[in-house]
C-alpha cells in the first residue's frame, strides 16, 4: 500500500491511517465502551495503558531514564513513583537475586 503524500511520522501509539493523531475522546469513548462490555474490565481507563506499558518496559529491562523520554516526563521520578508498578514476576526475579546472594541457588 502506498503512503500518503501527507503522512505525517509522529512517534504517539494512536494514529490515524493519514498519520494524524487520534482524538483523546475517541479513545475514552471506546475504552468506556469495553469496560461496560467486557467483564473484567469494569471502570478501565485508555490512561491504565501508559501505566502497563512503563511497567512491562521496566521490567524487561529497558532503562528508567529511557523509559522516562518515552513518555515525556521531565523527571524521572514521576516515571518511577507514579507509573512503575511492580508485577509479580519482577518481585520473584528480585526474591531469585538475592538467593544467589546468599547462596540458595
Amino acid at each position: 500500500e502506498e503512503v500518503p503524500a501527507d503522512y505525517k511520522e509522529i512517534s504517539f501509539v494512536c494514529l490515524r491511517p493519514d498519520g494524524c493523531l487520534e482524538l483523546p475522546t475517541t479513545l475514552g469513548t471506546v475504552c468506556r465502551k469495553v469496560a461496560k462490555t467486557l467483564e473484567g474490565f469494569e471502570g478501565f481507563h485508555f490512561h491504565q495503558l501508559r501505566h502497563t506499558y512503563t511497567s512491562n518496559l521496566l521490567a524487561n529491562g529497558a532503562a528508567p531514564k529511557d523509559v522516562q523520554e518515552l513518555l515525556g516526563h521531565s523527571d524521572v521520578s514521576t516515571t518511577m513513583n507514579v507509573y512503575a508498578h511492580s508485577t509479580r514476576d519482577a518481585k520473584r526475579k528480585s526474591v531469585r537475586l538475592l538467593d544467589k546472594v546468599v547462596g540458595n541457588d
